[in-house]
C-alpha cells in the first residue's frame, strides 16, 4: 500500500510519473477502489458529525447507498470523461486509465467538507471539486496526449454529464 499512497501523492501533486503508472499498472484500479471507499467513508463521518451519524439516518441500507453512489459516480464520471478524450476530442486514453485516475483523484473531494465548513453548499462544491477536476485533466492531458483546455474540458464534461445522471436517477 505504500506504492499507492506515494502515487496518490504524485498524482496530487500534478506529477506525471504517477499518470504514466496509473496508465501502465492493472493493479492501480483496485487502489483507485481503496481510495474511493475510504474517502467515502472519511465523507460520509464528516458531514454526520459522528462515526453513527449514518447508520442511524439510514441503516446499513442507507451505508450501502452511499457506498453505491460513490462507485457510480466513478463509472460514470471517468466513462463520460473518456467519451469526452477519446471521440470528442480524439484522445489516446484508455477507459481503464481514465478510470484509475479519477480513483486516484477522489481523495481529494475531501476539500467539499473543508469547503462547505467556510461556505454555503453551491461555493463549496465549485471549490471542492476544482482540486479533482485539475488532477482528472492533468491525468487526461498525459493518458490521451490532449492540450490542457482539451483535457480540462473532457474533465468539465465529465462532472456535467455525472449531474445530469444524478439528477435524473437520484
Amino acid at each position: 500500500m505504500g506504492e499507492s499512497i506515494r502515487r496518490l501523492i504524485q498524482a496530487i501533486r500534478f506529477e506525471r510519473e504517477a499518470f504514466v503508472w496509473m496508465d501502465f499498472s492493472d493493479r492501480a484500479t483496485g487502489d483507485a477502489v481503496i481510495f474511493i471507499a475510504v474517502t467515502q467513508v472519511l465523507l460520509i463521518i464528516g458531514s454526520s458529525g459522528s462515526v453513527l451519524g449514518p447508520l442511524q439516518r439510514g441503516g446499513l441500507i442507507g451505508l450501502a447507498y452511499e457506498f453505491l453512489q460513490a462507485l457510480i459516480f466513478w463509472l460514470v464520471f471517468a466513462g463520460i470523461t473518456y467519451l469526452a478524450s477519446r471521440h470528442l476530442f480524439r484522445g489516446d486514453a484508455s477507459y481503464a486509465a481514465v478510470m484509475r485516475i479519477a480513483g486516484f483523484a477522489y481523495p481529494t473531494l475531501l476539500m467539499l467538507l473543508a469547503a462547505d465548513i467556510v461556505f454555503n453548499f453551491p461555493l463549496s462544491f465549485i471549490l471542492g471539486s476544482v482540486w479533482f477536476l485539475a488532477v482528472v485533466a492533468n491525468g487526461v492531458r498525459y493518458v490521451a496526449d490532449l492540450p490542457v483546455p482539451n483535457a480540462w474540458l473532457s474533465a468539465v464534461l465529465g462532472l456535467a454529464g455525472w449531474l445530469i445522471v444524478a439528477a435524473i436517477f437520484f
